[in-house]
């Protein structure tokens, strides 16, 4: 296996919920970070809040893979809801920016490191009416 294969099994690696059992959050988040996606997600939306619409369309992915996407990012804190706009009837966008000013990963002795440093509350931009608070 040549690099570029490593590479592409690396992006096509299935992302699970950091509760699974068989992988740390750490090796999740790294995989999450090294995704091809994530990272245009990411670099979409570094203080430049937007609809998952709006990111499907701008980064050229299939929105039913940017809504999962998304989802997985912010289980993982990288990217943040900040704020809604009702748009139709009552219906509501939300909208998402990157949380994130840097990150490392790491790999030394057999396991996988991940230091995030997050963007300050006061860098987020809001958007609309301010998301509701999660449980």
């Amino acid at each position: 296996m040549d690099d570029t294969d490593e590479i592409k099994s690396l992006r096509d690696t299935s992302i699970r919920s950091p509760m699974d059992g068989n992988a740390s959050r750490d090796d999740e988040l790294s995989r999450l970070i090294a995704d091809d996606y994530a990272g245009k997600i990411l670099t979409a939306t570094y203080k430049n809040p937007m609809s998952v619409q709006q990111i499907s369309r701008t980064c050229s992915i299939p929105i039913a893979v940017a809504y999962r996407r998304v989802a997985k990012m912010e289980e993982f804190q990288l990217i943040k809801c900040v704020g809604y706009e009702e748009v139709y009837r009552g219906k509501k966008v939300s909208y998402y920016q990157c949380a994130v000013n840097v990150a490392k990963v790491t790999f030394n002795k057999g396991r996988f490191n991940v230091e995030v440093d997050y963007l300050p509350e006061s860098e987020m931009v809001r958007v609309g009416e301010p998301p509701a608070e999660k449980a």
